[in-house]
């Protein structure tokens, strides 16, 4: 890179074609602002106890998931490498296609996304709820 290029690009040139990535601020950030009243905070906590149950619930479906696919993984490294006749290389094929087809399973990725958006929302909710306590020098547990 010339001098004049880093120069431009430290000027705030953007290169042509270049696509900037969007920022996506997830909806809560928003949502749930910093905590003003008593009410706000009930609010606050009765979605937290709602989605909590949802989200512990979808947690432990992923994890005993990906547990089993870690397990599968370990099991799949220890396969031969080199198949000794065709029968056992096509049931090699098809146990790989089978799991990889189960990992991108479009149906426990959304959960997946689902549980990771829900750990998110509850820990924002959570710290709103613990700073308007701190503010209010409550010593209330989440």
């Amino acid at each position: 890179m010339t001098d004049q290029e880093k120069k431009s690009l430290l000027n705030g040139h953007i290169p042509a074609g270049h696509i900037p990535k969007p920022i996506v601020m997830p909806d809560y950030l928003a949502k749930y602002p910093v905590i003003q009243t008593n009410e706000m905070r009930d609010r606050y906590k009765a979605v937290f106890n709602d989605q909590f149950a949802e989200y512990k619930e979808l947690s432990m479906e992923v994890n005993a998931v990906l547990k089993k696919f870690d397990e599968l993984d370990t099991l799949l490294k220890q396969l031969p490498h080199h198949p000794e006749s065709i029968y056992e290389q096509e049931r090699i094929s098809k146990v790989l296609q089978e799991y990889k087809k189960k990992k991108n399973d479009p149906a426990f990725l959304e959960k997946k996304e689902r549980c990771e958006y829900l750990k998110n929302k509850l820990s924002h909710i959570k710290q709103r709820i613990q700073d308007y306590d701190k503010v209010m020098n409550w010593n209330v547990e989440t």
